[in-house]
């Protein structure tokens, strides 16, 4: 059917209702297929971020773990070389960590 036969038999808003109703159609079609598909895959980088961050963080948690640790080691080690005293006062501070 022709633009202008739809126009000349129903009129002009019954025209206009056609044309929004197919914009409407058009719009709800673009909205369900692409859109949809760029929203998945841009949540699909960002959680893949989110995994990375975290699993950053807990290694950075686990190196520091091992950093305290060779720390203590390291400060009994000086304190039981010291032999003036030292090794009471650190062993006790060390229990405050």
């Amino acid at each position: 059917m022709d633009f202008l036969a739809v126009l000349e038999t129903f009129g002009v808003p019954i025209t206009m209702c056609i044309a929004f109703g197919f914009f409407i159609w058009k719009q709800n079609k673009f909205i369900q297929e692409e859109l949809q598909k760029e929203l998945r895959e841009s949540f699909a980088r960002v959680e893949g971020i989110i995994i990375k961050l975290i699993d950053a963080q807990k290694m950075m948690q686990m190196n520091q773990k091992e950093i305290m640790a060779s720390y203590r080691a390291i400060v009994e080690i000086l304190a039981s070389l010291s032999g003036n005293g030292l090794k009471d006062k650190f062993l006790n501070k060390e229990r405050k960590w």
